[in-house]
């Protein structure tokens, strides 16, 4: 079992520790005034209240003047781009089996997507594993597959199906905000996490996670504004979809508690 890294998010391991945000990204993109000395400081207090909040010590409001005067927000941020068709599609099995040849220590590192250390991964939950980062030295499983694989169309449907954003799907229905470009007309029944991405003319759904009820959106989405916060204080240009990408076991994670109802900070 992973160490858990904050009592709200016992699943985070070293996510929950500190790491400093970039004052040459904040002078240069977010367009700040405060001298280095006084950026570290507020940087720190900044991921020290939220562990806090998040481990449920604080509410909500006290993380927003850290937004502000770090240049935090998201608001309205988000990727431009088109998503390109795939020619095959890349199935969860595949996904999976890159993870078990891949991931060492898989049973622990399934709690990232899970947040449960005794639930069964199930091939959408190690499907998903593969696009989290650090899994394999200090590269993604995915990656490290995508170095070896001799077929060209899967790798490239490897690299298309990575841009789009991991998003909870109500019946098809997309329940955060994503950009118009990267939000599927319909999908299948349920409720899920999955990444929606082309398939010739149509859509399919990467590293799909069923549950068994609907969280709280406006819950999951403040959750997630945070962390899209924690990651802008190293890259500002940043967007929406950025977060989901390049946080999606939060994204998965986050979704499971709020599903088993355990995930209500104030």
């Amino acid at each position: 079992m992973r160490e858990p890294g904050n009592p709200g998010d016992p699943a985070s391991g070293d996510d929950a520790l500190y790491r400093p945000g970039s004052f040459e990204n904040y002078r240069t993109f977010g367009l700040g005034t405060l001298p280095a000395e006084a950026f570290s400081d507020a940087d720190r207090a900044f991921h020290d209240d939220v562990q806090a909040w998040l481990a449920g010590h604080l509410p909500y409001e006290v993380l927003l003047p850290h937004r502000d005067r770090l240049g935090l927000d998201l608001r309205p941020h988000h990727d431009g781009r088109r998503l390109l068709p795939c020619e095959v599609p890349l199935p969860d099995e595949l996904l999976a089996d890159i993870v078990e040849d891949e991931v060492p220590d898989l049973a622990v590192q399934t709690e990232r997507i899970t947040g449960d250390p005794f639930e069964r991964a199930t091939v959408g939950a190690l499907a998903a594993l593969a696009w989290v980062d650090d899994l394999v030295g200090n590269r993604r499983a995915v990656d490290a597959w995508m170095e070896d694989e001799r077929d060209p169309r899967l790798v490239a449907a490897a690299r298309r199906v990575d841009r789009a954003p991991p998003c909870l799907y109500f019946d098809g229905v997309a329940q955060l905000p994503l950009s118009a470009r990267m939000t599927p007309p319909s999908g299948p029944q349920g409720i899920y996490v999955a990444r929606a991405y082309r398939l010739g003319e149509g859509w399919a759904f990467s590293s799909r996670v069923d549950f068994p009820r609907a969280p709280d959106v406006a819950t999951l989405q403040r959750r997630l504004e945070v962390e899209g916060w924690r990651l802008r204080t190293r890259e500002r240009r940043a967007t929406w979809e950025d977060v989901l990408r390049q946080r999606s076991e939060v994204v998965y994670r986050a979704v499971a508690e709020g599903s088993r109802l355990k995930f209500a900070p104030g």
